[in-house]
């Protein structure tokens, strides 16, 4: 009688590992995160290192296109972004497609 048990606790006990590895084979793997957001993170630090010479010169260009860079500006002062602290942000607002 008790090696009836015993084999029948140790079938159940070996399908529960059985299952338990079958189904942490089938879970698939996290995905990585988007491209986009890798690439504008590294966008953001570049622009952190810019040297000054780099910055007034993207201020030049971006100068051209009044309407958005005053609206960048505007919206880098309404979160009280400035000097270096501000470049990360205005860049992605002059950079955006919108």
């Amino acid at each position: 009688m008790i090696h009836i048990r015993i084999s029948i606790l140790s079938t159940v006990l070996l399908m529960f590992v059985a299952m338990t590895s079958a189904f942490a084979q089938n879970q698939t793997p996290p995905q990585p995160p988007a491209k986009s957001a890798a690439t504008l993170l590294t966008k953001l630090e570049d622009v952190s290192k810019w040297t000054k010479q780099q910055w007034y010169a993207a201020e030049a260009k971006w100068s051209k296109e009044k309407a958005k860079w005053t609206d960048c500006r505007m919206q880098a002062a309404k979160k009280k972004l400035s000097g270096r602290q501000g470049w990360p942000f205005l860049y992605e607002c002059m950079t955006s497609s919108s």
